[in-house]
């Protein structure tokens, strides 16, 4: 039998056809502290208001846009904000804390208005940082005494001052596609930094209704690996892009990290978890296909094991 000439990702880890739905990368993205990206965060008291149930999205409203270069910062684009507060929401949302019925406080430190309609939450306007205006610890009050009154607390920030807040935490991109099955993924690249050391992942997103229905497949996500976090609709796998073996992928992963051109990645992957996949590799390509795909600092991992 004659060997491929070409290795295809579809070829290592075949999972059909991926549409892409939507695809965006971040320039200058200053990386989350680690700490900040791992600490967990106090599920609210039974008494405590709560988000809604059933949040499957996050927007970020054009009037809460220009409020929160106005009074929050640091200035951002609206894709940006719109995808800090999905990873807050979707990912972790005990680190939202709710005042009153459409008000809440994000890490402890901004506040703004929502609602909530059609599974989406949708922010509405920021009023600030308790940290730059510590009058928001009534912002209630604050509400009422406009309403009231007619009048404006001024509640603007110098851009200088704006310029110099941090963003929450931020991924630097990410991927929504639609598998095979016709079920919805997204995946959200964070970097963050633990002092001088790099650790970035990657975090999964499906519908915990989606993985419940599909179980059993080999080419979905699988349900028992041990990085899966069940949040709110979602269950949330993590990759530890640094440490591949931290954690058993699925198929589905694999093949889109790949496409993704993280292929060193997949090599180590492959080296440490599932050799037997370099083996069928070499029994279906020739070495030359191989070389070509692993590059050649990264042809030692695909070397065939003798």
């Amino acid at each position: 039998m004659d060997k491929k000439s070409v290795v295809m990702m579809e070829d290592i880890y075949p999972v059909g056809r991926i549409f892409i739905k939507n695809a965006m990368s971040f320039l200058n993205v200053p990386k989350n502290q680690y700490s900040m990206l791992t600490k967990k965060y106090p599920a609210p008291e039974y008494l405590d208001l709560k988000l809604p149930k059933g949040i499957l999205d996050v927007e970020v409203d054009s009037h809460a846009f220009g409020r929160w270069n106005q009074r929050v910062g640091p200035f951002t684009t609206n894709d940006i904000l719109t995808n800090v507060f999905r990873v807050a929401i979707l990912i972790n949302p005990n680190r939202v804390r709710v005042l009153d019925r459409n008000l809440a406080i994000l890490d402890n430190d901004i506040v703004f208005s929502f609602e909530f309609d059609n599974n989406t939450l949708r922010v509405t306007t920021f009023f600030g940082r308790i940290s730059l205006k510590p009058l928001l610890l009534n912002v209630e009050n604050l509400r009422r005494y406009n309403s009231r009154y007619k009048e404006e607390v001024t509640l603007d920030i110098d851009s200088s001052v704006l310029k110099e807040q941090e963003l929450p935490i931020t991924p630097s991109s990410i991927i929504e596609f639609i598998d095979s099955e016709d079920i919805s993924h997204i995946f959200f690249y964070i970097k963050s930094k633990d002092g001088n050391q790099t650790r970035n992942f990657f975090y999964h997103l499906i519908r915990t209704e989606s993985l419940k229905a599909r179980e059993n497949t080999d080419k979905s996500i699988n349900s028992a690996d041990e990085a899966a976090d069940t949040v709110g609709e979602y269950s949330i796998m993590k990759i530890d892009m640094i440490h591949p073996s931290r954690f058993k992928l699925s198929e589905l992963e694999l093949h889109v990290l790949g496409l993704l051109g993280n292929i060193r990645f997949l090599l180590k992957y492959m080296t440490q978890v599932d050799p037997d996949r370099i083996d069928q590799l070499h029994e279906t390509h020739s070495r030359t296909a191989i070389r070509r795909f692993a590059g050649n600092k990264n042809w030692n991992f695909l070397k065939k094991n003798k």
